[in-house]
């Protein structure tokens, strides 16, 4: 357990440290889309690619891999309802935009930006392979499932085509899940010279993300997110509730602790970054997004270590 710990409290420095150096304006707010596109075009891809493609597929792999989508598939589905029903019932002073909002803040999972790189860091390349098989289905909810939150009781909805809706699935990071899934069912690796290479950039991810969340974390007003009552409730929501369902729903279920272990730490990750895009795109409050982003995110330093340790000790 205190493995555990200190592996998750490394991280958390690596947070500190990116707060800091943006306060210190070492890394101004600028310089974030740069390290974004550093990170999601080039070094989260590479970490896709070498911990697939470093597997070998067996009968249990095989089977655990569709059980892990299909759970994951299912666990949004019904954390998506649960939310939409609580946030239009505690939420009577929001209109109906905001309330659909925090709701869609509640259910999106920083899994993939956030959540990959602890995976490999605290879990190592297993439950990491894992996650970037239920990260497809958190993308689906992202770009799909969510868009149907956020016009909830609205009579027009957005006129946007599938094709321009679909259209944010198509990114490194999908097209490198996408081919490196194929070279793992068909059996082909990487020659051990490019394996390295992709490797070594890949393994950069782990700590340029982090720095990269407390840099988003360093512009933000602490003051008067924690002071605001629906945020608070929206990150407990998100924080405990969520993955409280989680537990609830895939405890009785007879699959591989593996599995369960990559679906409950999934959800235990803050709101979704790509959240605010999806809402600025959707015309929606998208500022309101941004907010329950940075105050999950920063809450999460005190609940994420919390939900590990207990995840670990579940399932390992």
């Amino acid at each position: 357990m205190l493995l555990i710990f200190s592996k998750v409290l490394v991280v958390f420095i690596y947070i500190g440290v990116g707060l800091i150096a943006n306060r210190l304006k070492v890394l101004p707010e600028e310089s974030v889309k740069h390290f974004i596109s550093l990170v999601m075009g080039i070094t989260v891809p590479c970490l896709v690619i070498s911990s697939i493609t470093g597997q070998d597929l067996n009968g249990d792999m095989y089977r655990n891999t569709i059980l892990t989508l299909v759970l994951t598939t299912l666990v949004l589905i019904a954390t998506a309802v649960a939310t939409t029903f609580v946030s239009d019932r505690i939420f009577p002073w929001k209109d109906q935009q905001d309330r659909n909002v925090l709701a869609s803040a509640m259910t999106g999972c920083n899994a993939g930006f956030m959540g990959l790189p602890i995976a490999s860091a605290v879990f190592g390349e297993l439950v990491f392979y894992y996650l970037v098989i239920q990260n497809i289905a958190n993308n689906l909810y992202l770009f799909v499932m969510s868009l149907a939150q956020l016009h909830h009781r609205e009579s027009e909805k957005s006129s946007k085509s599938l094709r321009e809706k679909l259209k944010p699935l198509v990114n490194p990071t999908s097209v490198a899940t996408i081919v490196s899934l194929i070279m793992l069912f068909a059996g082909i690796h990487l020659p051990e010279y490019a394996m390295d290479i992709v490797s070594t950039l890949g393994d950069i991810t782990i700590p340029l993300s982090m720095i990269l969340v407390g840099v988003q974390l360093g512009g933000a007003d602490f003051k008067t997110l924690i002071a605001d009552k629906a945020l608070l409730i929206t990150s407990a929501m998100k924080l405990i509730a969520v993955p409280a369902l989680a537990l609830m729903i895939i405890t009785p279920l007879p699959v591989d602790p593996v599995v369960k272990l990559t679906v409950l730490l999934g959800m235990c990750f803050p709101s979704a970054v790509i959240g605010v895009a999806v809402s600025a795109q959707e015309n929606k409050n998208y500022q309101l997004m941004a907010e329950a982003v940075a105050i999950t995110t920063l809450l999460s330093i005190a609940t994420l270590p919390v939900w590990i340790m207990i995840i670990s000790y579940l399932y390992l």
